[in-house]
Parts: structure tokens; sequence; C-alpha cells
């Protein structure tokens, strides 16, 4: 297997208007925003206001996801609290081609002498408008978020994103530059890892999103149901009447 080492960023090589930094950033809204809200699926943002106030998610539509990503992280985990032998302790353990994966990328990193700094799902304090938070690694100063994809493209982008807004909330509470991270890409036929450069354009859609999202939440009113549903909403049964169970 073909594995491409991730080894995290400090900053450097990538051009970012100064305001446009964490450590800049404020908001016009009392309402704090969680970086996952910036992708939801549903474009009036009617998810978000809905789960906000209790609604659950179907858990049938994201178990797989849910398995993969439990699974890298705590092989990757093992590797970053006892090295070898923790490898060894999952080995047993390792289910799928996205836990074979994240033991190659482990022993490579333990091989070329250890592994890079590495926080697995941190608890991040509040900053830049957005609420405490949990990206999936920080590697180096680098973001990192595992997801499972089915082939959907659109996905992939508003996970840049996300990965862009941890980005800027490292910024705000390092007061360091974070000009790079990781999307780590979990389909049903393999792995792969695709690095996102934090640049203007990117920032600037995240503090448009967490402004309309702050908006919406700001409001009593349900958002209205778009005139289409997007394929595979979580949340379409519970949204037009039904039950999400």
């Amino acid at each position: 297997m073909n594995v491409k080492l991730i080894l995290g960023s400090y900053g450097g090589g990538v051009v970012v208007d100064e305001e446009l930094r964490g450590w800049r950033l404020g908001s016009n809204y009392s309402v704090l925003v969680r970086p996952s809200e910036l992708t939801s699926l549903c474009p009036t943002k009617r998810d978000v206001w809905l789960v906000r106030r209790g609604a659950r998610l179907c858990s049938g539509c994201v178990r797989r996801g849910v398995e993969y990503h439990n699974e890298v992280l705590t092989i990757i985990g093992q590797a970053v609290i006892l090295g070898w032998e923790g490898l060894r302790r999952v080995l047993s353990s390792v289910k799928t081609h996205a836990g074979i994966w994240a033991l190659t990328l482990a022993s490579a990193w333990l091989s070329n002498g250890a592994v890079p700094p590495i926080a697995i799902e941190p608890k991040l304090p509040p900053a830049a408008g957005f609420t405490s938070s949990r990206p999936d690694l920080v590697i180096g100063s680098s973001p990192t978020e595992v997801l499972y994809s089915n082939g959907r493209s659109d996905y992939l982008r508003r996970k840049e994103v996300e990965v862009c807004a941890y980005g800027m909330i490292l910024e705000a509470l390092l007061k360091y530059p974070v000009d790079r991270g990781y999307l780590v890409v979990i389909t049903d036929d393999g792995v792969s890892t695709e690095e996102v450069i934090l640049s203007n354009s990117l920032r600037e859609e995240v503090l448009v999103l967490r402004d309309e999202v702050a908006r919406v939440l700001s409001s009593d009113e349900a958002p209205p149901i778009p005139s289409k549903c997007v394929e595979g909403c979580p949340l379409s049964k519970y949204c037009l009447g039904g039950s999400n169970e």
C-alpha cells in the first residue's frame, strides 16, 4: 500500500491577508457557530436550526462513516501514546481497509523515527465566532478531518471549508499562522489524503457561512424547507413532518 505521510505544518509559503487571520476575527452575532454546521447539506440551513433545537440525526445514515472514523483515530491514537507497542495492541482489531491504511501510516511514521506531534480530537475553546470544537486531529498545527465519502465532490468541498474553520480557530488560539490542513478521505475502495490550502478565498467563504449560520440560529423561526431537498439528507423525514427513528 502506497501511503503519503502526513507530517503537519507550522505555516509558511501561503500568502494570507492579515485581516483574515484567526487572531483578527470577531463576530457580529452573539450566537457561536459549530465548524461542522458550515458543512450541513441543507441550502437554507434548516437542518442546523432543527438539530440545535433537539432534532436527532438518522443514525443509520452515518453508521459506516463513524465506524471508519473511529477505527482510524483509535489506531493513530495508540501509535501516539504507546508507539510500536500500541500498534501491536490494536493489530488484531483492525477490521477494514481504513484501519489497514491507518496502521500502515503509523508504522511509516515510527519507521521514520517518530510520530509527528499529534493531538487527537482536542477540545478547542470558543474562538473566532465559533463554539468550543473538536477537530479529528491536529498534526503539527494542521487541522485534519477523517471522512467517509460516497464519491460526492460537493461533500469534499464542504469539508475543506470545515478544515479551514478549524485552522482559523487554531490561529486565534495560538496567535500563529496555520496555512494548511488535511482531509483523510475514505471510500469503499481505498483511502487518500488531500492537502487543503487555507487561502484567502476559502477563509472568506468560511466567514460568509459562519455569519449566515449565526443569523439563522439567532432567529426563533425555522428556515424554510428548500424547494428541492438534497439527496441523502439525514433529517429529510423529520424535516417533512415524519420521524427519524
